[in-house]
């Protein structure tokens, strides 16, 4: 559907105007299906993103801090992702060796389970959302979005 349909509007400000309401649109589309398909797990797209960079650290354990800075989503409650993740016996946490003030986490051996269980169904998931485009128009997406982010301007 186009987004004009979408949302009901036929004229937009600027074409800079309407590709960024394209990319919220999409963004939220997107979240939407991946929130769907892990609501049986329980487990969210923002959790699913942590046990990712967990597990592609593991069996190093990372910092709260590193874990913020490589998630999609730049939420600042990590902690409250992490306290989730832990009650469901999928990370721990403990107090570093080097630093007792340093929180290191890592990822269980449930985790590794969940996500080796959830990633057939992620992965037909990805493939189904992304299958009307060829893969040269989606490796054309991926550097048009790399340059938009360029230098990821601030809105301060």
């Amino acid at each position: 559907m186009k987004l004009s349909e979408r949302i009901q509007q036929s004229q937009f400000a600027s074409p800079a105007q309407e590709a960024l309401l394209n990319i919220l649109v999409t963004s939220s589309w997107v979240l939407s299906e991946l929130s769907t398909l892990m609501a049986p797990f329980g487990i969210t797209p923002t959790q699913y993103n942590v046990l990712r960079i967990l597990r592609g650290s593991h069996p190093r354990k990372l910092t709260c801090t590193e874990i913020g800075r490589r998630m999609l989503d730049r939420t600042p409650d990590v902690t409250r992702i992490l306290n989730r993740l832990q009650k469901a016996g999928w990370i721990t946490r403990g107090r570093a060796t080097y630093d007792k003030r340093v929180v290191e986490v890592g990822i269980t051996e449930k985790g590794l389970d969940l996500l080796a269980h959830m990633q057939p169904l992620v992965d037909a998931a990805q493939e189904r959302l992304m299958a009307r485009l060829s893969p040269e128009e989606l490796r054309q997406l991926s550097n048009l979005l790399d340059r938009l982010r360029a230098e990821e301007p601030s809105l301060s």
